[in-house]
């Protein structure tokens, strides 16, 4: 990405003039700008960018990765010259011309520290890029220098059965002696590069340095980047229903999946040797063995299909299974969570969180571990063949090296390619869009005569499109074509290296015409999984970015909890007859998004059980606060409430909240029908008991009316409804519910006098036999409450009933009513 230097005081971004806060757009700017004047300002200290920029003379300007290769390569080379010190020292003039000239050794001694020292290489640019993987990068790390010193004790091995009888011993201990250097330098390359990737800190100067995008809305435009912030532990306890999900059914299908999966592997790897086997029959012109050898490369491939197929097969099920346990724990951790973490979070960031998060687990899981994972094993298998069955160090390299090219340039094209792609995409959207509007609004076309500018317009859109358009296939070609380079000049280095030994017929390595075709054939299956690469490292790091917020929603704590010894509230059949008691004990409480100095301060009052108790008060007085702690949404900053003589901190929240009813002010229901929005109250009503709820709330001759009657759908959030119609939905499953304490959040205050009238004689049945908190907005309807509380800036100011309030001189009750009464009569 090219930089641009912008001089810092240059406003890039405009602001409102009629708003003097910044835009979201300016506020990214601004903390990028603050973070990068952070990074090159080293006046008191702090570290400085541009010295990393310095000449290679100064030991700051080495990177930590260039250190730690730098580190490893040495080991290794110190490791190689002592095993082959220690060899040579110990070995007669003929061992040396044997050692020197024979191809037995000399790959393992040469041939694979180089590529051990590459694979190892790749490994520490992993563990400094991305310290997530750490742990996994030096455990591969580690085992590649097992690996190396296996093989060479093995090449010692092979040597001493060569020595003389008095010679053998003594090989073969200073094999063991000379052959665990590799190890050990391993190991303490694995020490060092821990602790020096710990102690230094590499900045991020493209994050630091570059000038982040920003489009049109104020949303940042960057390239994808490698996602940081999500440990392993969380992803792989995302990923673990997908590895190894509940149910003993489900167990034995994923380990079937793996099974399944290695064999159709194995088959792949040793489809190969079968066509070398035919080839070399065809040669000695053997019909019978090229016959039977073609038959079995035949059925190897067909049965490595058929394993493919029946391993994608066999695991949707247990997919199927992941995907609903993740997609159930998540929206039960959602439903879990407090009140206050529903009010202050955006629906739409949660549902995509919770989207997004449960899909992209499938797709890693169906992409990365069960495709590329198993691929990128395949092709470690083929480079060791060839090392290995072959003999040929130099090939494995090659095959090795081209892999790492072929990985690197497709990744590099797709992200180049991504902002083509975008662009078409975004611009196929905006002519379809233009086409539906101006069709949409056609008449309006017509009365101005304006046909040819709708189709200028269309027509200009539709090129934006095409252009950007031909630049995603142009660079779709740009991509195809590095591809294929990569392979065909992989192809020819590979053969190029193994034709030699083919002509000259070599009979110490395994290299003959058949041999030839087995590599050609190994580097086609090397290259043709790995095809959609590219794409593939894009879904992953977006997938990993959305598994990110799906572990950040699932790590939210509750802030309300049930206490370990809670008790259930217990509702005697005699509270259910008269109601409960309710008493405020000195409640303090503000919200946590605001100052401590406002909210509720000292509340103290009760409610006697079968009494009804109005709330009065300015709009934020505090009065649908103490609704919402009576359900215990929020705990109280200090004091206490009781319900029934029990502290609500001390019993269940379900038993709470299952014995208080609520008709909210603005009532919300379900986009379903009638039926069920009443039946909410009490999933386990009858019937009966429904249609006598409904008829006590007014309501059962409304939806006998309606053509689908009890199933007639209410609409999203209920708006096929009146609001009268709503309310008394609201009232009958409350009486449904039958709780012994009921909460009136201004069920009135919203409507007509003739639907005010029908609802509260509603109300005056659902105000039978139970405990009644009424707030209320129109004053008429608390006057025959048992007491009224006036409520202020948190705080009760009166207390009474109608008649002794309007008594009392000057009383801020009183001058409410008059007013009321006053706008009544107008």
């Amino acid at each position: 990405m090219t930089r641009t230097s912008i001089p810092e005081t240059t406003p890039l971004l405009p602001t409102d003039a009629a708003d003097p806060r910044p835009t979201t757009a300016n506020r990214t700017f601004s903390r990028w700008q603050a973070d990068r004047k952070d990074v090159h300002d080293d006046a008191d200290g702090r570290f400085d960018v541009r010295q990393r920029r310095q000449s290679a003379s100064s030991p700051r300007s080495l990177s930590c990765f260039q250190f730690s290769f730098l580190l490893l390569l040495v080991g290794d080379l110190c490791s190689l010259v002592l095993v082959c010190s220690l060899s040579l020292g110990l070995s007669t003039v003929v061992r040396l011309q044997w050692l020197l000239n024979t191809h037995h050794l000399a790959w393992r001694f040469w041939g694979l520290p180089v590529w051990a020292t590459a694979v190892k290489s790749i490994l520490c640019l992993l563990a400094t890029r991305w310290p997530d993987a750490r742990v996994m990068a030096w455990t591969v790390y580690l085992f590649c220098g097992v690996f190396v010193t296996l093989l060479a004790v093995n090449a010692f091995t092979l040597d001493a059965l060569d020595q003389s009888p008095g010679e053998e011993t003594q090989t073969l201990v200073d094999a063991n002696v000379a052959n665990s250097l590799p190890l050990i330098f391993t190991v303490l390359e694995v020490v060092n590069l821990n602790y020096l990737l710990d102690s230094v800190k590499t900045p991020v100067v493209q994050e630091r340095d570059t000038l982040p995008q920003v489009d049109g809305e104020g949303t940042l435009d960057t390239e994808t980047t490698p996602p940081r912030g999500i440990s392993l532990v969380k992803f792989l306890s995302i990923l673990k229903p997908y590895f190894w999900p509940h149910g003993l059914t489900n167990k034995l299908r994923a380990l079937s999946t793996y099974v399944v999966l290695i064999l159709s592997k194995l088959a792949n790897l040793a489809a190969p040797l079968l066509m070398a086997a035919a080839t070399n029959a065809l040669v000695a012109k053997d019909v019978g063995r090229a016959t039977s050898s073609i038959a079995l490369f035949s059925a190897l491939t067909l049965v490595s299909k058929l394993f493919k197929e029946m391993q994608s097969l066999i695991y949707l099920k247990v997919k199927q299974t992941a995907y609903i346990e993740l997609a159930t724990l998540t929206y039960g951790h959602v439903q879990s969570l407090s009140y206050d973490w529903h009010v202050q979070k955006k629906l739409g960031d949660v549902l995509r969180s919770m989207d997004r998060g449960v899909e992209s687990a499938n797709s890693v899981v169906s992409y990365v571990f069960l495709y590329l994972i198993p691929t990128l094993a395949e092709s470690v298998v083929v480079i060791v063949i060839f090392a290995v069955h072959f003999e040929l160090a130099g090939l494995s390299f090659v095959a090795f090296s081209s892999l790492v090219v072929y990985a690197y340039l497709t990744i590099k094209i797709t992200l180049w390619r991504k902002k083509y792609r975008e662009a078409s995409m975004r611009h196929d959207n905006e002519y379809h869009d233009k086409a539906t509007d101006a069709l949409l609004n056609y008449e309006t076309i017509k009365y101005f005569g304006n046909e040819r500018h709708e189709v200028e317009e269309y027509s200009k859109v539709i090129e934006k499109y095409q252009r950007y358009s031909l630049s995603s296939q142009a660079s779709l070609s740009v991509l195809n074509g590095s591809q294929a380079i990569v392979i065909q000049a992989t192809v020819l280095v590979a053969l190029t290296l193994a034709a030699p030994h083919v002509v000259s017929e070599d009979s110490g390595r395994k290299i003959d015409i058949g041999a030839f075709v087995a590599i050609s054939v190994y580097l086609t299956n090397l290259f043709a999984p790995l095809f959609f690469l590219g794409g593939i490292y894009n879904m992953v790091i977006n997938s990993v970015v959305d598994m990110k917020k799906l572990s950040e929603l699932l790590s939210v704590e509750p802030d309300v909890v049930d206490s370990p010894d809670a008790v259930q509230l217990g509702v005697s059949k005699e509270d259910s007859e008269v109601g409960i008691d309710v008493s405020f004990c000195h409640v303090s409480f503000h919200y946590p998004s605001q100052s401590a100095n406002t909210g509720l301060k000292d509340l103290s009052f009760t409610i006697p059980r079968g009494t009804t108790t109005a709330l009065v008060g300015e709009t934020g007085a505090g009065k649908t606060t103490i609704s919402r702690l009576l359900f215990r949404f929020y705990e109280c900053d200090s004091g206490k409430i009781m319900v029934n003589h029990k502290d609500i901190a001390t019993v269940t929240q379900e038993s709470l909240r299952q014995a208080i009813g609520i008709v909210p002010q603005d009532t919300v229901l379900f986009n379903d029908t009638i039926l069920c929005n009443i039946k909410y109250g009490n999933l386990n009503a009858t019937f009966d008991q429904v249609v006598e709820a409904a008829k006590a709330a007014r309501i059962y001759d409304f939806i006998m009316k309606l053509p689908d009657q009890w199933n007639t759908k209410v609409g999203e959030r209920g708006l096929k409804l009146s609001g009268g119609e709503k309310q008394r939905v609201a009232i009958a499953r409350t009486l449904l519910k039958d709780p012994p304490f009921v909460i009136l959040d201004e069920a009135t205050s919203a409507l007509d006098t003739v639907t005010e009238q029908e609802i509260q004689a509603a109300l005056n049945r659902l105000k039978a036999n139970r405990t009644m908190l009424v707030i209320a907005h129109r004053l008429s309807t608390i006057c025959h409450a048992h007491q009224i509380i006036v409520m202020r800036d948190g705080g009760i100011v009166e207390l009474g009933t109608h008649e002794g309030l309007l008594a009392q001189p000057g009383s801020i009750y009183g001058g409410m009513w008059n007013t009321s009464t006053k706008a009544n009569d107008r």
